[in-house]
């Protein structure tokens, strides 16, 4: 597999990593305002701050994981 292809492809893992598990934070109601994100006058407080910083890392492990898997199954 190119360099190109594995870039893509951790790219788009990490964001339907991201993007789920936002849905996820955002169901429990565990950021401080419903409109965080939709809204650019909405500031974050210290604990959205945490929360997306969690979301980043859990989303970069999650593609990274699944990206070795593919390269692991497929011998690229």
């Amino acid at each position: 597999m190119s360099r190109f292809t594995t870039f893509i492809l951790f790219n788009i893992f990490a964001y339907f990593a991201y993007w789920a598990i936002d849905r996820l934070f955002t169901l429990f109601g565990w950021y401080s305002n419903p409109k965080l994100g939709e809204d650019l006058m909405v500031m974050p407080t210290n604990s959205d701050i945490w929360l997306i910083v969690i979301n980043v890392i859990f989303s970069t492990t999650i593609a990274y994981y699944l990206l070795h898997k593919i390269k692991e199954t497929y011998r690229l």
